[in-house]
């Protein structure tokens, strides 16, 4: 008998963590990268930015991605880029900035745009920079704006969705058998959406129970038609581990105990 087998849909190199804690559980990851992760079309407004830090009150680091992206360009660019006060918008985020030596990192109490703008500790007047990806979510910007707070945002990474090279993974990971997709992201189900559009094989996905990371991916699983069984309390990789083992997934066709 096959162990129990789940979809993982993170970008390429970014799903080991995920992937270490399927197997401590006895579940085989199967990893298809619903999306890439690459630069943006050009730096100079992040280099802009990093050059007039100290005019800024806040920065605001939306995911992993967006402090990798920052610290990336600041090692290639060099001088000193002292960070104003910091905040991430949940754990993995926090998590990426100590690993950089940042500390002191402001976090909201939920892992969600609308969290940052009901509760940033920030006043009217000042200034803050949202370092994002191109399809992050504006509302943080505005609600801020609304309060009086002047928002400069930079995207500093872009997500392309159904890379071309996790078509044939796709199909084959479906040929071979699944019971269930782990999706990290909205942009993680438009992906594999549209992955499995072009393979021909939407049908088969939409017979998948999903595991979401959060209330956003679920709302994105279900606008799509898709099923949705776990959504993670706690919004990161330890959270969908902490739920997966509080609830025995079963293999396709058997029900659960």
């Amino acid at each position: 008998m096959r162990p129990v087998r789940l979809l993982v849909t993170r970008p390429q190199g970014q799903g080991d963590l995920l992937c270490a804690r399927l197997r401590e559980m006895g579940i085989e990851p199967v990893e298809v990268p619903a999306i890439e992760i690459v630069p943006p079309e050009s730096y100079e407004e992040l280099d802009r930015a990093l050059g007039r830090m100290d005019e800024y009150d806040w920065i605001i680091f939306t995911s992993r991605n967006a402090v990798a992206a920052v610290f990336e360009r600041i090692a290639v660019i060099g001088g000193n880029h002292a960070l104003p006060r910091r905040l991430a918008i949940g754990p993995a985020t926090a998590e990426a900035l100590r690993e950089r030596g940042v500390t002191n990192v402001w976090m909201p109490s939920r892992a969600l745009s609308e969290a940052i703008g009901e509760e940033m500790p920030v006043r009217s007047g000042e200034r803050v920079l949202r370092v994002r990806g191109q399809v992050a979510s504006e509302l943080p910007a505005r609600m801020l704006r609304e309060r009086g707070v002047t928002v400069d945002e930079v995207v500093v990474y872009r997500t392309v969705e159904a890379p071309a090279v996790s078509r044939d993974l796709l199909i084959r990971a479906l040929r071979e058998g699944l019971d269930g997709a782990i999706f990290t992201s909205a942009s993680t189900v438009r992906g594999l959406l549209r992955l499995a559009a072009e393979a021909g094989c939407r049908q088969a996905l939409e017979a998948l129970p999903a595991v979401a990371i959060g209330p956003v991916t679920a709302r994105a699983l279900e606008e799509a038609g898709l099923r949705v069984d776990i959504v993670a309390a706690v919004h990161t990789v330890e959270g969908i581990a902490d739920v997966l083992r509080e609830r025995r997934f079963p293999r396709a066709g058997v029900p659960t105990a």
